[in-house]
C-alpha cells in the first residue's frame, strides 16, 4: 500500500516498508538552481537557458547574471 502525499509544504509517497507498520517518505525535490526547495503553490521562474529560480532567490539571480541592481527609493 503506497500513499500519494500532496500538500503544500510535502510531496511525494509515503510506502511501507518490510511489512513493519513504520513509513518511509520518498521525496520528489524540485530544487532551484541555489538549491531551495520548491512546493506546491510556491512562485519561481524559468529562464530560456533551463535556470530555474525560486521567488526568494530571484534577486541574487538577476544581480548575479544580468548586473541589476536593485534600489530603495527613500
Amino acid at each position: 500500500m503506497n500513499l500519494l502525499v500532496e500538500n503544500p509544504m510535502v510531496l511525494g509517497t509515503i510506502e511501507p516498508v518490510n511489512q513493519v507498520p513504520t513509513f518511509r517518505y520518498i521525496e520528489e525535490d524540485f530544487r532551484d538552481v541555489y538549491g531551495s526547495l520548491i512546493v506546491s503553490n510556491d512562485d519561481y521562474m524559468k529562464f530560456p537557458n533551463g535556470d530555474v529560480v525560486h521567488f526568494d532567490n530571484i534577486h541574487t539571480y538577476l544581480e548575479t547574471y544580468f548586473g541589476a541592481a536593485f534600489c530603495t527609493k527613500k
